[in-house]
């Protein structure tokens, strides 16, 4: 099971590095969608608290949260 779930987490992982280096481009990293739509207010208010952050950063982010999927996968095989 141990193995499932880190090969399953390293898939994800590639998957958002994938996206976040190659797929997506400047607009996609901002949220343009108004407070209270989804009703998930806490999600919704850090979009709106990384949208004053400058895109390169928020690349970044993303870009290390990937390969944190992958090393987390990486020690649980």
């Amino acid at each position: 099971m141990d193995t499932f779930i880190g090969v399953l987490t390293i898939t994800w992982g590639f998957f958002i590095l994938y996206s976040s280096l190659f797929m997506m481009k400047k607009r996609d990293y901002k949220s343009k969608s108004p407070i209270g739509v989804s009703g998930y207010f806490e999600l919704e208010f850090l979009f709106r608290l990384l949208n004053g952050v400058p895109w390169q950063l928020v690349k970044v982010l993303t870009v290390s949260i990937g390969l944190s999927f992958v090393t987390f996968g990486t020690i649980l095989m």
